[in-house]
């Protein structure tokens, strides 16, 4: 599946006398490209060695390079910086005046770090995404782990009432200020009164009533 940054690439690839693109990073990864079968990786990584390599020299001598061009028997490689550390690499036919490539590739440029803000902000999404999946996680396995009184009575809520009768118990801890873990045996009944007052149907009041009174029972003998 094409990502932005992949038709980015190949809006500069569509440049009249482009033949392929990529782009590398500072650490010579290569970001995105649009070039021939026979240009695999490894090849990529040594044209951006020797590139950044050219372009190290030239902020060595105190003069900072945001482009550059080399031009071979066959062809030219134009070099941009931008995004303040990746690099734009244009295999070009050498006869192309920079009157005629400058403009258009100063607009794929633009449009390439558009993508690469937008590919960001996609993987900072994600990331947050991710993060709130597993905290989710995380304290579902705590509250199904959780051996104390409230974990109990938490756990047989959601048994009979789904979500709703977890939510019951934690409005219940909150409401009746409660500071977990509850030892104290009227604490205790405070909260079972909570939850078992808020259970809309007779025959499940009665069953959740007595199984908490049983929790109960246990907790306090352990």
């Amino acid at each position: 599946m094409a990502t932005k940054l992949d038709d980015a690439i190949r809006k500069v690839t569509s440049l009249h006398g482009v033949q392929a693109a990529f782009v590398f990073d500072q650490f010579l990864g290569i970001v995105t490209r649009d070039v021939p079968p026979n240009y695999g990786n490894d090849v990529l990584k040594r044209i951006a060695n020797q590139l950044y390599q050219i372009a190290t020299l030239s902020w060595n001598s105190g003069v900072l390079t945001q482009e550059f061009r080399l031009v071979y028997d066959r062809f030219a490689i134009y070099t941009r910086l931008f995004a303040t550390n990746h690099y734009l690499v244009v295999f070009m036919d050498k006869d192309y005046e920079s009157a005629d490539f400058r403009q258009p590739i100063n607009l794929s440029v633009l449009v390439l770090e558009r993508a690469m803000r937008s590919a960001a902000e996609d993987v900072q999404n994600n990331t947050i995404t991710q993060i709130a999946v597993l905290a989710e996680q995380t304290l579902r396995a705590q509250a199904e782990n959780d051996t104390t009184f409230v974990g109990k009575v938490r756990r047989l809520a959601g048994r009979f009432l789904g979500n709703v009768g977890k939510d019951i118990v934690e409005n219940g801890v909150e409401d009746e200020v409660l500071v977990l873990p509850i030892k104290n045996e009227r604490e205790m009944r405070r909260l079972a009164d909570y939850v078992t007052y808020r259970v809309p149907h007779p025959l499940i009041r009665r069953i959740i009533a007595t199984d908490i009174e049983d929790i109960l029972r246990s907790t306090l003998k352990a």
